[in-house]
Formats: structure tokens, sequence, C-alpha cells
């Protein structure tokens, strides 16, 4: 239901954003640092940490006025999350790689322009889609024992992951229709992520991007 609503609000958003009377758009590319890692919601999981990750994308900003927009387009998500639980094996330290195409849909609000630059906060949501997963573990048994299995597959991920975002930053002008982007975004995940063994857990992630706008 979520995913509809959001998809619905992305093409209504979209429509209005192309046919307002003061319309314009820009269009770039960014490239996005993280920090992320996975909050358990389950007896017996427990965080056990961040990972370093990372995301490209296409940014697309539909003004509506001077300093509003909608912003969409796409990123793409390589992070994921590590969690320690116990099974039957011993005490499991497991490092999730998730892969991820996320579809964001944030209001854009920019102040005037101070020395050739705008600042800008940024919130919304974001639906992601799967398009890969793997998992590796350390597995330690009663007698101590640590035993290492490989990277592998995992089809235990969610295949739509939901979000909220907020973020800040700042864009400065460095010719006529070209820009310098900087900003800070905290992405919220608000759905179950693992689909295994009525296991839950939501994804969390802190990202750095750094973008040129046309």
């Amino acid at each position: 239901m979520r995913t509809k609503i959001t998809l619905v609000l992305l093409l209504s958003l979209y429509t209005f954003a192309v046919k307002a009377q003061s319309s314009s758009f820009n269009f770039g590319l960014k490239a996005a640092p993280q920090i992320s890692w996975m909050k358990p919601d389950t007896d017996g999981y427990k965080a056990n940490g961040a990972k370093i990750g990372f995301a490209w994308g296409f940014i697309a900003d539909f003004n509506f006025t001077e300093n509003y927009s909608i912003g969409t387009g796409f990123n793409m998500l390589f992070n994921g999350g590590k969690l320690t639980f116990s099974d039957a094996t011993g005490t499991v330290n497991r490092e999730y790689f998730l892969k991820y195409i996320e579809v964001p849909l944030t209001l854009k609000m920019r102040t005037n322009e101070i020395n050739g630059t705008k600042y800008f906060g940024r919130i919304g949501l974001g639906t992601a889609f799967k398009i890969g997963a793997k998992k590796e573990d350390e597995i330690t048994n009663a007698e101590g024992i640590k035993t290492n299995i490989a990277k592998s597959n995992f089809d235990g991920a969610a295949f739509v992951r939901e979000s909220l975002i907020v973020g800040v930053g700042a864009e400065h002008e460095i010719a006529e229709g070209l820009k310098l982007g900087l900003e800070l975004t905290f992405n919220n995940g608000f759905t179950n992520i693992l689909t295994e063994k009525d296991v839950k857990a939501t994804p969390n992630f802190f990202e750095l991007a750094f973008s040129v706008i046309f």
C-alpha cells in the first residue's frame, strides 16, 4: 500500500511540476559514501556495528517556484548492516551486503542566493527495489572456535524498502547553468528488510553526497 501511495504521489507531483506556470528543471549526477546499519526488532538479535557503503545516482529537480522543487531521480544503493544472533551452530556474526535501486520523492526548499551559494533542506520518502543481496557469516561454537563462511547469495532480503529521507546541503554556482552540490542525508528505513524466520530489522544510513547539477 505504501508503495502504491508513493508512486501515485510521484506521478501527481511530477505532473504538477511540469505544468506549473513557473516550471523549470535541473538534472545532475551524484556520488555518495555512506555509513549504514540495521536496527533489529526481534528477541535474540542484536546490532553489531555499522558498515561503509556507497551510492551513485541521477538527480532530477522539478522547480515550481524559484526556491521550491520536487526532487526525484534514482539512487543505486550498495550498503547493508551487521547483526549478531544464536542458532544451532553457535553465535553468528552476520554481515549483510544489500543492493537496491531507490526512487526518492522529496520536497526541496532553498534559501535565496548568498555569495553564489544556495542552502537547502529536503524531506520526503524513498521507495527502493532489491537488485541483489549477499551475506557473510562468522560462527563461534560452544568451544569458542570460530569458522568463517564465505560470502554467498542471501534470499531473505525484502524486495521493497520504504524510508523517510531528511537532508541538508548547499549548491554553489561555478558557471552559468553549472552547480556543485554537497548534501548530508539521513535515510531512515521504516519497513522490515528481512523476511526469513520472522526476523525483523530496519535499515538506516547516513550519506554525504557530492553532486554536479546542470
